[in-house]
């Protein structure tokens, strides 16, 4: 679901936007009196599995700079700085989530008139009022990749088919993980869980599992606090043991979902940790292929 923050309810802070509007202005200039060729194309990514995506494809014809890259940090409550808008300002591929869930990252690419851009919400369908974790659908891989490679093949089309090639090379290495997730399907067909977030909802439901948590995993999501209904409930499925696991973010450290986490736990319902964000020193794919495997294991 979409955040419903009160600190977004204004623009980003006018302070980024001028300063992000200045570099825009002296980029544009710069490249006027330099020409069009491009020597070093800089890619910025609002989150690191996306930057990630993007170094597989374009290999050593560009940088990249990741905003968020680290677990201890809530991509919901990030507040962009300065240098971030620098490095907005002077990217020339941009990729951010969309769908409410980075607006700053958003509204920086749209400041970069000079730039490409890949919004992964577009990019995947998204609708108003989906969920926002689209790097947890399986199918997003493959089309930031494509779309990776098509931006930069317009950037710099002397290197088409090495971008070709890295975009081929890369999506090769998801083969172990596509194998995992369609057994997954089989073992996860019908069967039910809890969720202190959606976060893991869009590869959880596509592999057939069902949320029982739906009031009680977006009400957290929206930074409010479950209903006494929706923590009943809760508590019903965890004493009943109408669900086989948990869905913990641990991102979240609120008094009501550690209690929920913790009720489940003693009553022998097994929980597990899923990050927004990629633990360090991981691949993409073995973060997904790490996560989904605990949750298979609770099922054995």
């Amino acid at each position: 679901m979409q955040k419903k923050r009160i600190w977004w309810a204004v623009a980003v802070p006018l302070v980024l936007i001028v300063v992000a509007l200045g570099f825009v202005i002296n980029r544009g200039l710069s490249q006027q009196q330099q020409g069009t060729t491009k020597k070093d194309i800089h890619i910025v990514t609002s989150l690191d599995f996306y930057g990630e995506m993007a170094k597989g494809v374009a290999g050593k014809y560009a940088s990249v700079t990741a905003v968020i890259q680290n677990t201890k940090v809530d991509p919901h409550d990030y507040e962009p700085t300065s240098d971030v808008a620098k490095e907005y300002a002077e990217a020339d591929l941009i990729i951010s989530n969309g769908g409410g869930y980075d607006k700053w990252s958003s509204q920086f690419a749209k400041q970069n008139t000079g730039a490409q851009s890949i919004n992964v919400a577009t990019l995947t369908g998204f609708k108003t009022g989906g969920n926002e974790h689209l790097w947890y659908k399986p199918t997003t891989p493959s089309k930031v990749v494509n779309a990776v490679k098509a931006k930069l093949i317009k950037i710099d089309p002397q290197h088409r088919q090495q971008y070709t090639a890295n975009a081929k090379r890369y999506l090769a290495k998801f083969g172990s993980l596509t194998k995992l997730q369609q057994q997954a399907k089989q073992q996860l067909a019908g069967k039910r869980y809890l969720a202190t977030e959606p976060v893991y909802d869009n590869m959880l439901t596509a592999l057939g599992a069902q949320s029982d948590s739906t009031g009680f995993a977006e009400a957290v999501d929206a930074e409010n606090d479950p209903t006494a209904n929706d923590i009943r409930k809760w508590q019903t499925d965890v004493q009943n043991h109408t669900v086989q696991f948990v869905i913990n973010n641990p991102q979240n450290s609120g008094r009501l979902v550690k209690s929920a986490v913790a009720y489940a736990r003693n009553h022998g319902v097994p929980v597990v940790n899923i990050t927004e964000t990629k633990p360090a020193g991981e691949t993409y794919i073995q973060w997904q292929t790490k996560e989904l495997k605990a949750v298979l294991n609770t099922l054995k």
